[in-house]
């Protein structure tokens, strides 16, 4: 009868318990992988382009670093967002800027984070720290006067288990116009981010847009690690690369929220974040949107409702032309799922 072993003989020193390097490698390898998936959607996206027709710079404007609650360098950061090959990213810490050094070093961008009352608050482009008077539209709007872009992260709640109560959300309707905040949150996330508090942030869009704001939306990471950079960005259509362009174009909704698709839609000459200001001029309504992974669903959003859906099977590319209907009163946008789930939206333009 053989002897009854727990490990065959030799094989000790190859257990990873006994390895000096594991505690490094708990973290690089992780790491790794999640660059694999970041660098596997620049590539895709970098195909998409050919066949998108737009330029556009893609980044993400929200995330954290171990100068508040995050858990992950600047540096790594940094690493993560070339790696993902983003045109633009921004260090939103909680409590100020002491990332600000450091970000200047590795090429990125300063934000922060305050909370506020019934919300969180960012607020971009600021090199001080911005104390809130927890007063959510005082502090909306005194970051607006001082200069700065704000946005509200997340308005519906975070993944897994933060979800925000009806009076947190009600509180956005108090928002003065334009309101900008996010429609796809990845925090807590890696590989894909929309989930079911994103689901709920797009149904909190319509219903403010069905109220008569003007709210342009926005994706990004709210990454605490590394890991989740990449996973989710907002295409904005910039006259160039700056800050300060580039922040011009989200203050005027010029963009698109995403994991992977890319999305343009316009009435006429009028493009996203804009308004159709006489019906009876009004040129033809145009989308275009391409996923060079292929897309699984388009569909066109108007005054709360889905208007047309298609299913390219697949395809590319999608395009799609019509004239404008004189029953759409509000707004219209578009949404875009690709073959592998991964989510798009279009800012709205709108009609009112």
């Amino acid at each position: 009868m053989p002897k009854k072993v727990k490990l065959i003989s030799g094989y000790k020193d190859k257990q990873m318990m006994h390895n000096d390097s594991l505690q490094e490698r708990r973290w690089e390898t992780p790491l790794r992988y999640a660059r694999l998936v970041v660098e596997a959607t620049a590539r895709r996206v970098a195909e998409s382009r050919k066949l998108f027709g737009h330029k556009f710079y893609r980044g993400d404007c929200h995330s954290h670093s171990q100068h508040s609650d995050g858990i992950g360098t600047v540096a790594e950061i940094a690493a993560m967002a070339s790696a993902a090959e983003l045109d633009f990213q921004f260090v939103t810490d909680h409590w100020g800027v002491t990332q600000e050094a450091e970000c200047r070093t590795h090429g990125l961008w300063v934000g922060q984070e305050p909370g506020t009352q019934y919300q969180h608050l960012a607020v971009l482009g600021l090199d001080f720290a911005f104390e809130p008077q927890q007063d959510l539209v005082a502090d909306y709007v005194q970051a607006g006067k001082l200069g700065a872009t704000a946005f509200i992260p997340h308005p519906a709640g975070w993944w897994a288990k933060t979800v925000y109560s009806d009076e947190q959300k009600q509180a956005m309707f108090s928002l003065p116009d334009p309101i900008i905040m996010e429609v796809i949150n990845g925090a807590a996330n890696v590989v894909t981010a929309f989930d079911y508090t994103d689901q709920m942030a797009v149904e909190l869009w319509d219903e403010l847009l069905m109220a008569g704001r003007r709210v342009h939306v926005m994706g990004n990471t709210d990454a605490h690690a590394p890991h989740g950079i990449g996973i989710v960005w907002s295409g904005v259509f910039a006259a160039n690369g700056s800050q300060q362009s580039i922040l011009k174009a989200i203050n005027a909704g010029r963009m698109f929220a995403s994991e992977a698709p890319l999305l343009h839609l316009s009435v006429g000459r009028v493009g996203m974040g804009g308004r159709v200001a006489e019906r009876s001029k009004a040129g033809p309504l145009r989308l275009r949107v391409v996923d060079a992974d292929g897309l699984m669903r388009v569909r066109i959003i108007a005054d709360g409702r889905v208007r047309r859906t298609w299913y390219p099977d697949g395809e590319a590319k999608f395009e799609h032309e019509q004239a404008l209907p004189s029953s759409w009163r509000r707004y219209v946008r578009v949404e875009a799922v690709s073959h592998d789930g991964r989510r798009g939206f279009s800012n709205p333009i709108y009609l009112a």
